[in-house]
């Protein structure tokens, strides 16, 4: 067992980040753990958001290859279910998870806009990893209030994503309201289009296709 209960958030960032980037995916360490990691559900919901807050900071003991597989570990299927999942666990207080929620689009501003080749998946496929359970039906917001205000705060976090002129931001929050299925995502898009803002020709292109239904 990988105990990280009592661990600090420099300890954490270190499990996390500090290991070889391996190219293969079946290669990657976080497959290879011959342990289960133990981490409370509302330590997990404060890491995630003081690494967001904190994100800029990577740069200073991890390469872009690390920074990335640590990323798709924490928001992906590989730490998932022990770290990001918990967005949704109603045992801890809201306002720690809507902060978690909100803290994301940092990890655009100071880490992704940074233009690292090696972060570009990280950038449009984030979102994709936290709001895909809306897209395939595995939340129900019109029937669950837990699951109504996560996906709430989530529209409102990628919303604000879209005031940021870097493209690869646009495209991560639009590739995220495609799978979000908020009521008003639709609306956002097509608000977006016709606005006069000077939008890159492709981000505009795939907004359009997320608008038909075509975004994967």
């Amino acid at each position: 067992m990988t105990d990280l209960r009592n661990a600090s958030y420099e300890e954490i960032v270190a499990f996390v980040f500090d290991h070889w980037p391996e190219e293969e995916v079946d290669d990657k360490w976080y497959w290879n753990l011959q342990e289960d990691v133990q981490i409370e559900p509302r330590q997990a919901i404060a890491f995630l958001t003081q690494l967001c807050n904190r994100s800029g900071e990577l740069f200073d003991q991890f390469t872009p290859e690390q920074i990335a597989e640590g990323i798709h570990y924490v928001f992906g299927a590989g730490g998932g279910y022990e770290f990001y999942r918990h967005v949704w666990n109603p045992s801890i207080p809201w306002p720690e998870r809507r902060a978690c929620i909100h803290a994301i689009p940092r990890l655009y501003s100071d880490v992704f806009e940074r233009d690292f080749e090696e972060l570009q998946s990280c950038a449009f496929m984030l979102w994709d990893s936290i709001a895909y359970d809306y897209y395939c039906g595995n939340r129900h917001p019109t029937t669950d209030a837990e699951d109504a205000r996560v996906q709430d705060a989530m529209f409102e976090a990628l919303v604000s994503m879209l005031k940021s002129d870097h493209p690869e931001t646009l495209r991560g929050a639009i590739h995220g309201l495609g799978h979000l299925e908020h009521r008003d995502g639709n609306r956002t898009l097509r608000d977006l289009l016709s606005s006069s803002r000077r939008i890159p020709s492709d981000v505009r292109t795939y907004a359009a296709e997320v608008l038909e239904g075509h975004f994967q």
